[in-house]
């Protein structure tokens, strides 16, 4: 579980750098886009991927049923999810968000219709206040369940020293407000603002 999460959480973090590319424009998005699905390896990364996540959620859940049966009779017993943060008290919750989020996320973007260019597709996706508040949603399970994943993979692994540790902990949390992002971006074009590349070579703001 502990390994799964790391990659994935390395994934998002280039997965939000591909977002950024937004700001670039319409040719630089769409280009690196194509430039993904026409590469043959894509696929299989793609797979690869896809496993990781079934292995994480499997492993995953394998761990809250021991938590659960190992759990003492009584209040400790209510309480065996337990967690010293809201983002350990909250993991099983927000990855449920997490996993709903995404099914919905892959049916707007992936699977559908790409025919008016994905640029196109995204920004006015975004400029959906639904989408948007989804979108947000989305952005604050996955932030909120990193804050502690991301320390928590670490600790499992055995990668945890008094020296060390506060430095780590200081990294998923960067990594988890980082995920916020995700919700900006989006926030960013429901205002009406696009930053798209002029003719000249710069970069002009259009407010609509």
């Amino acid at each position: 579980m502990a390994a799964s999460g790391l990659l994935l959480g390395g994934f998002v973090l280039v997965h939000l750098a591909e977002n950024l590319l937004l700001f670039k424009g319409e040719a630089a998005y769409n280009g690196w886009v194509d430039m993904l699905l026409a590469n043959p390896v894509t696929p299989f990364l793609e797979v690869g991927l896809l496993l990781i996540f079934i292995a994480h959620i499997v492993t995953g859940a394998w761990v809250r049923v021991e938590d659960f049966l190992n759990a003492p009779a009584g209040y400790e017993a209510r309480n065996w999810q337990g967690g010293r943060t809201v983002g350990s008290a909250t993991m099983l919750y927000t990855a449920a968000a997490i996993l709903a989020y995404l099914v919905y996320h892959m049916l707007t973007f992936r699977f559908t219709d790409h025919s008016m260019g994905f640029y196109q597709m995204v920004t006015y996706a975004f400029r959906d206040p639904v989408f948007v508040a989804i979108y947000v949603a989305g952005a604050a399970a996955l932030a909120l369940h990193l804050s502690h994943g991301m320390q928590s993979a670490f600790q499992t692994l055995g990668l945890n020293h008094p020296k060390y540790t506060p430095y780590i902990k200081l990294l998923g949390l960067l990594v988890a407000v980082s995920m916020t992002g995700f919700a900006l971006i989006s926030v960013y074009y429901l205002l009406g603002i696009d930053i798209r590349a002029a003719q000249a070579g710069y970069n002009v703001i259009v407010i609509k």
